[in-house]
């Protein structure tokens, strides 16, 4: 007999299994445990994953990812009882039908880290991503921290597999030294995109890498029923009619802070408005006052990442504010709603205009026409998979004179094309989607569950 820990009030199990014969709570100051008693036999016939994820608590784009690489290991390993990261356990649990550990994926504790080694020896498989965790243009304090985390769960011996990252800009050496050493701890590492398999391999990863392409086109969308209008307008504050014709945008703060240094954003004590940033922000003004002047589409923001240092919410109100009818513009800051929820919401849309990479994808799950305004390459590269780059323009468009009405027309042109468009996407997120399992099945190998007993006994 074992003892493991379960968060809360959520599943205990992804997947149906053996009855546990018994379960009992206990609490400490911090947190109420439930206890779950479990026979040998039981353990040994249900394999274990740990999903070490990226900020999917907070961030509604490394949510789309987790939802779509859980449909992975649900394809991958039939049955398999999957674990993840959050502080928000009991409601993560409800929506993604999983076992969470209750503490933050960016959690810096030491206590949190034990807790995590503790659950952790007792997997059968490790999977690391995804997102664009490796990369050093925001900061180079996160590949520290990366690699010490990784260290760690590498002397479990329990395999540790890269899920389906991209490998975002780097400058400095001994940043990629710090990415070669992570990645090499793996077994094996899985990329979204061919950029980031060459950038892994020019820069001496020794184990297996895979290119792929972004789980997240995997994530499921709820049905827009009459009943989900009926919650996100009353969220929004408007009558269900609004939704007959809606643009969604989903926005991102850009041009406010200096790339690279040490300390992330948000421990930088600096949030300037850059004349840069004046530009983008008044220009996104201009371009959301020409859509509703020019046609009878409201505009739905869709804020991928609400954290203050990144502020989506925060831009989209402060464009709000700005409009000629701010009437027919709102803001779906509000997070109530479960991923699956939110991909209906953008299906509702008749186009969209992201900035933000995982919105676009969002939007492409839900087979909306898309343009992208990319903020480094991974946009770009999406677009590029999708067949379809010519939807796709850097950022910096929106600084130029001619950026608002060079956006406006190919916004133009996703509602003239939009029957064409929206084929041409069903047909490359399907091929995506096979590629996506075919890539798990040869990267990910088999792991024997018969050896988690012996590996927790150590």
């Amino acid at each position: 007999m074992r003892q493991h820990l379960s968060p809360p009030e959520g599943p205990l199990s992804s997947s149906p299994g053996p009855m546990l014969p018994s379960v009992r709570r206990s609490s400490c100051s911090t947190h109420t445990w439930i206890v779950v008693v479990e026979s040998t036999a039981a353990e040994e016939s249900i394999l274990r994953v740990l999903i070490i994820n990226s900020d999917s608590p907070k961030n509604r784009g490394d949510r789309a990812i987790l939802a779509g690489l859980i449909e992975v290991v649900r394809r991958r390993w039939p049955g398999a009882d999957i674990h993840a990261l959050s502080q928000f356990p009991e409601r993560d649990s409800e929506w993604f039908g999983i076992t969470f550990l209750p503490q933050s994926p960016y959690s810096a504790s030491p206590i949190d880290y034990v807790r995590l080694l503790w659950h952790a020896r007792r997997a059968d498989a490790i999977l690391w991503g995804g997102g664009e965790i490796l990369k050093d243009y925001t900061n180079r304090l996160g590949l520290v921290y990366w690699a010490l985390k990784l260290t760690g769960l590498s002397w479990l011996r329990v395999p540790i597999y890269g899920a389906y990252q991209g490998i975002g800009p780097t400058a400095a050496a001994s940043s990629r030294a710090l990415i070669r050493y992570t990645v090499n701890l793996t077994r094996s590492f899985v990329v979204r995109d061919q950029e980031s398999k060459q950038k892994l391999e020019s820069w001496g990863a020794r184990v297996p890498i895979t290119a792929s392409f972004d789980p997240a086109v995997l994530a499921p969308v709820a049905a827009w029923d009459e009943a989900l209008k009926q919650r996100v307008s009353h969220e929004l504050e408007v009558e269900p009619v609004f939704f007959d014709d809606v643009v969604g945008i989903g926005v991102r703060r850009w041009f406010h802070y200096r790339r690279g240094g040490w300390l992330p954003f948000a421990m930088r004590n600096s949030n300037a408005e850059t004349d840069e940033f004046v530009t983008y922000r008044d220009n996104l003004v201009r371009l959301v006052d020409r859509l509703t002047a020019s046609t009878s589409s409201n505009i739905l923001f869709i804020p991928m990442h609400m954290a203050p240092a990144e502020g989506d919410d925060a831009l989209a109100h402060d464009v709000i504010s700005r409009l000629q009818h701010p009437d027919r513009a709102r803001v779906l800051d509000q997070d109530v709603f479960s991923p699956s929820e939110l991909s209906a919401v953008i299906g509702a849309c008749r186009c969209f205009v992201a900035s933000r990479l995982h919105s676009a994808i969002l939007a492409a799950t839900a087979r909306v026409p898309a343009l992208v305004l990319y903020y480094v390459d991974k946009g770009r590269l999406f677009f590029e998979q999708l067949g379809l780059v010519r939807l796709s323009r850097p950022i910096e468009l929106m600084l130029e004179p001619e950026g608002v009405d060079e956006v406006s027309e190919i916004v133009d042109m996703l509602s003239a094309e939009e029957t064409e468009l929206r084929a041409t996407i069903d047909d490359r997120v399907k091929a995506m989607a096979e590629s996506i399992y075919a890539d798990a099945a040869g990267a990910w190998v088999e792991p024997a569950p018969s050896t988690r007993s012996s590996r927790a006994a150590h």
